[in-house]
This record gives C-alpha cells, structure tokens and sequence, in this order.
C-alpha cells in the first residue's frame, strides 16, 4: 500500500493549486491583500522561511480584514517551528491559531504539528505534554489522527520517524496502530525495517502484525527481503508466518522461488507449506514451475502435494497436461492420481483431452479412469462427446460405461439423442438402463416423447420397466398419457404395475385423475 497525500505542512506546487481554487471558493478578489499574499506564500515556496515569516507579519498589519488572515496566522507557526525556534512556544503559536480561527480549513495540519510537537516534547520529560498525546491518543477524533499520521509520514525524515514511533509505542488503538505500520513502510528512514520487523513479531494484535509484514513488504531492499524471510522460517505465529509468505509471493527477486519452495517441501506446518505452494502458483515465471514441480515429487505432506498440483494445473500449457498426467498414471498416492486427472480437467480442453484419454486408456486404477471420464465430460467439445459415447456403447467394464453416461449428462447442450444412441447399441443391459434413466433426469422437452417412443418400441422387459420409472421421474403431467395406456393396456402385469406405481410418483392432479380412471372411480362434479 503506498499512501500519497499532500497536506499543507508539505512545500509543493499542488498547495498553489489549492489556494487558488480555495480563494475562488471564497469569492475573493485578487485585489492587493491576495498579490501581497502570493508574495508572501513565494517564500514558503522556496523554503526562505526568514523572509515568508517577516511577509507574512506585515501582510496581518497591512490587511487585518482578510479572507486570507488565518491561512498568514497559520504560516507564522509554521515557519517559526521551521527555524528551530523554542518548540514550547510555538506550540502555544499553534494553540493561539486554533482558539482564534476554529473554523479555519487550515486547523486540522495545525493540531497535526501540535502532535508532533507534543510528542517531542513529551519524550525530552514534559509531563504535561505526555497528558495531551494521551488524550490525543484517547480522542475518538480518527480524522485528526489520520490527518496526524499522514502528516508525519510525509516530513520523510528521522524526526518525524520517531514522532510516528512515538505515536505508536503509545497508541492502545488497534486501527491507530494498523495505519502507523503502512506509514512507517512508506518512510524512507533507515530504521524502518528494523521496526516493522519488531512490530511484526512482538505487537499484541495479529492484525497490525501481518500489516507490518505486508508494509515491509513495500521496501525494495536486500534488509527488508531477508527480515520477511527470517518471520517466515521462525516465527511462531502461523497467521504472520503466512503473511510473511504471501507478501514474499509478491517479490520479483529472483531467490524468492527457491525460498517458497523450500518452505513448501519441508515445513512442519502444512498451512504454511500450502501458502508458499499457492504463492509459487502466482508467479509466472519458470523458476516457479519447476519448485512447483519439486513439491509434487518431494514433499512428504499429501495436502501440500494436492495444492502444488492444482497450483501446476492452474498455470495452463502442455507442460502443466504432461505433469498431471505423470501424476495420474505414476504416483504411489491413489488419492492422488484420482486428482490429478481432477486436476487436469481445468486445462484448456485441447490440452486437456488428448491427456485424460490416455489416463482412461492407460490406467489400472478404476477411480482414477473414472475421475478421468468426469474431467473429459467438463473439458466440452466433439471429441470428448464422441468418446464418452464410445466408451459408453462399447467398454466392457460396466461401471466405466456408466460413469461415461454421467459425464455426457455434465455437458452443455442437450444429451437425449446421445442416451437414445447408447441405448440402441450398448451391449450391456445395465448400461443401457442408465441411459433410459439419465433420460428421465434431463429436463428437455425430447425427453418425454423420447421414453415414449422407446417404450412403445423396445421389447427387452427390463428396458420397459426402466423406461416407465424414467418417465415416472420427469414429474411432468405430459408423461401421464404414455403411462395410462401401459397401465389400461394389455402387457404384461408387471409393466401396468409399474407404469400404476410412476403415476403415483408424479402426483400432479392429472396423475391423480389417470389413477381414478384406472380404478372406474368417477371424479366429483
């Protein structure tokens, strides 16, 4: 996070900008006392604070009814501080500014230095001064706090680093103190990563201290690099530690990869292992693709293995097919290799395919040859229809067959003239009641007429028994004409029996009214 803010204790040209869309906002004529006020604003500018503090006297004698007296009032403090002037009095400057022109738009950076300067001299032994940042620090005021706090960060130099840790070592604020880390890793002191670092492993609130590690994580230095690393390996605290590894995960230097990967191969804690492995996912380069590769061969914890894979996978290219598909058809893990065709299943369908077919191919582990048929069903396309059609009609393992079915059943588009195809030439009869039954489970308008047509047409009594149960499980009224004339007909007891039995799973009043008709009940006028 990078905190930009240009307040008006900053010398640039933005604050010109603003003082003249300001006296435009006031309805100011750039008459005299707005010349002499440029003028004076000049000197800020260009840091003769000697010469902006005697302009600006003389501009309050020359132009006591200004519109810009506040704005003057407020650069004579600001300058006096600026020459090192005795920093009690002009903290009492400050005070008279506010008790003067409490509406000024200029208050708000007059009680930011008022804090500052608090801190200061609370820190050389003024008790008095430790009693107003306490209630500085107590207020309910965020607004000025932050206002304080941005303040500080943007002197950029030693003093207000240690005003900003000042503020910090006594804030009981857990958001105070959350925005105080992201100031300090904006501040170019050479003391920062030293005290992020402290208040990464030693604040109180697991919150500001995975802050600090994300605002370290803003410094490009070799110093704050290896601090990050050093939380990672060491500290105890499992939330930081994978803060640690995220925010490496988000370095470009090139160690980093080997950093993560070690951490994913051996650490004890699998969470951490697992955060460097999704962190290695994230990066696009090759060095990460062959630590990802490491950890699916190396590490010794199955769920970390499990999300090196997914991370592989995630990466897409042929390299990423031919890693999985190892894994599928080699790995001791059965597990394992059941997600790893899993995890192929989420490569582009031109790489996926030609993988996944070799796995059902090659393959003698039977939950893996079917995670492996799930995966081509959600990869899409004609070739993989094709060959779940295939495999349905003709693969000798019923229960391959039958999962080939489930699959066809995931893609998009319609599915009734495959299942009619597989019912037609499958060879095993289990299989091609599957079919009938996946039939009755589409909601497509073919459906229906679908069931009908085969039980009208198929003389297998199996396949009509299924068929009558698949039209009972459309739950639709317009399968109730085919199962009356079953139920009325002449065919055999245990066809009319269960087309009886379907009617009475629909259970929509039409279904109820074949029922009664069934029975000669006449219904009620």
């Amino acid at each position: 996070m990078s905190i930009v803010k240009c307040t008006r204790m900053m010398v640039c040209s933005v604050v010109v900008i603003l003082l003249v869309i300001s006296a435009g906002e006031r309805g100011l004529a750039q008459g005299d006392d707005a010349k002499a006020y440029k003028e004076a604003y000049g000197q800020i500018l260009s840091e003769k604070w000697e010469s902006a503090q005697r302009a600006f006297r003389s501009f309050i004698d020359d132009y006591p009814r200004s519109g810009y007296l506040d704005a003057a009032r407020y650069w004579i403090c600001y300058t006096r501080d600026k020459l090192g002037e005795d920093q009690e009095s002009v903290f009492k400057c400050y005070q008279d500014f506010i008790d003067a022109f409490p509406k000024s738009k200029w208050v708000k950076d007059a009680k930011a230095n008022l804090v500052n300067l608090a801190l200061t001299l609370s820190k050389q032994g003024k008790d008095q001064y430790k009693a107003i940042v306490k209630g500085f620090d107590n207020s309910d005021d965020d607004e000025l706090k932050l206002e304080a706090l941005y303040a500080l960060g943007n002197m950029g130099n030693d003093k207000a680093f240690d005003a900003v840790v000042s503020l910090y070592e006594q804030s009981p604020s857990e958001n105070l103190r959350s925005k105080i880390v992201y100031v300090l890793g904006n501040m170019s002191s050479p003391k920062t990563v030293k005290k992020l670092t402290e208040i990464a492993t030693q604040d109180a609130s697991a919150k500001v201290r995975k802050d600090a590690i994300y605002a370290m994580s803003n410094e490009s230095s070799s110093e704050a690099l290896e601090a990050i690393k050093q939380i990672a390996r060491t500290n105890s605290d499992k939330e930081v530690r994978t803060a640690a590894v995220y925010a490496l995960g988000n370095n470009e230097n090139p160690g980093v990869d080997a950093f993560l990967g070690e951490i994913a191969r051996t650490d004890k804690d699998p969470d951490v292992a697992k955060a460097a492995t999704y962190a290695l996912g994230n990066a696009s380069d090759a060095a990460a693709e062959t630590e990802l590769k490491r950890i699916i061969k190396e590490s010794t914890a199955r769920e970390v293995r499990e999300a090196a894979m997914y991370a592989f996978g995630n990466r897409g290219g042929s390299s990423s097919a031919a890693e999985l598909k190892e894994v599928a058809l080699t790995d001791a893990d059965p597990g394992l290799r059941k997600n790893a065709a899993y995890a192929i299943g989420n490569l582009a369908a031109e790489l996926a395919f030609p993988a996944l077919k070799e796995i059902v191919a090659q393959s003698k582990d039977p939950e893996v040859q079917v995670a492996a048929l799930h995966s081509i069903g959600n990869s899409g396309g004609a070739s993989a229809r094709e060959f779940l059609v295939s495999t349905a009609e003709l693969n000798p393992n019923e229960d391959l067959a039958k999962n080939a079915i489930y699959a066809l059943s995931n893609m998009d588009g319609s599915t009734t003239d495959l299942m009619v195809e597989i019912i037609q030439k499958a060879k095993s009869l289990e299989v091609r009641k599957q079919a009938l039954y996946q039939i009755g489970n589409e909601d497509e308008q073919t459906a229906i007429p679908a069931l009908g047509k085969i039980l009208k047409e198929e003389h297998e009594p199996e396949l009509q028994v299924a068929a009558i149960y698949a039209l009972g499980n459309t739950g639709k009224d317009a399968a109730v004409p085919y199962l009356k004339d079953i139920a009325t007909g002449t065919g055999e007891r245990k066809l009319r029996s269960a087309a009886v039995n379907a009617l009475g799973q629909i259970g929509t009043p039409a279904a109820r009214t074949a029922l009664e008709d069934i029975l000669g009940i006449k219904g009620k006028e």
